[in-house]
């Protein structure tokens, strides 16, 4: 069973529309979506905004089913010219980038690391070829902050250079998910980047067309999958 992680209703909305659902069922106010897509069982999760929603939705997820892996999708912001909106970025790595016990652990304290499953993320890689989809491959920072001040920008980078988007939930994800040794892999689309306002585009057209774009990745993604058994 693969669980699908989403940001948000309209991507859970856009996931379901590949999935023939057979259950549902709710635990603390999280909605587990049981199904199979392309005859693979699937359970789909909105963990809403922020680490503490996400690690909840992931802890649920994972104890609740035996997954072979999970797939995140949700949406970032750009960190690097090379990015447009609605460019993909699977993850390499992610960091919990306020995470700093630095007073107390020097260099050694500042952010939590993970990496993502090297296997998804070449399916992911794959996938996104299949689909069109332009895409980027890199570290994934991951923090309690909208992102919106110049100053959050010069620090994340400073600290984390190798950082290529700036979203909310993938920090929680990828601990709780190695914590269980489920294999995962973390999608973002660009929803806007630091370099290139011109190339903004209204919300709520912005999360129709990724939705869409990372429903079918998922598809697209799953069915590669288990099509190499």
């Amino acid at each position: 069973m693969i669980g699908i992680i989403a940001a948000m209703d309209a991507e859970v909305e856009q996931i379901i529309q590949f999935v023939d659902v057979t259950k549902k069922e709710t635990i603390a106010k999280t909605e587990l979506i049981y199904g199979t897509m392309k005859n693979v069982d699937v359970v789909i999760c909105k963990s809403g905004v922020g680490k503490g929603n996400a690690s909840m939705a992931t802890t649920i997820l994972c104890m609740k089913n035996q997954l072979d892996g999970i797939i995140n999708i949700g949406t970032a912001g750009g960190l690097i010219q090379e990015e447009k909106v609605l460019d993909l970025v699977i993850s390499e790595d992610i960091v919990q980038a306020d995470y700093d016990t630095s007073p107390l652990d020097g260099q050694e304290g500042l952010g939590l690391w993970y990496k993502a499953d090297n296997r998804l993320k070449e399916k992911c890689k794959e996938a996104c070829e299949q689909c069109g989809i332009s895409y980027h491959v890199g570290t994934i920072a991951s923090q309690d902050l909208f992102m919106a001040r110049q100053e959050d920008f010069n620090r994340v980078m400073s600290l984390f250079p190798s950082s290529i988007c700036s979203e909310m939930e993938a920090g929680a994800i990828a601990q709780v998910a190695s914590t269980f040794n489920v294999p995962y892999v973390i999608v973002r689309s660009i929803s806007d980047t630091i370099y290139h306002n011109e190339n903004a585009m209204e919300f709520s057209k912005y999360v129709s067309l990724a939705s869409l774009q990372s429903a079918k990745l998922v598809h697209t993604l799953i069915e590669d999958l288990y099509e190499e058994k």
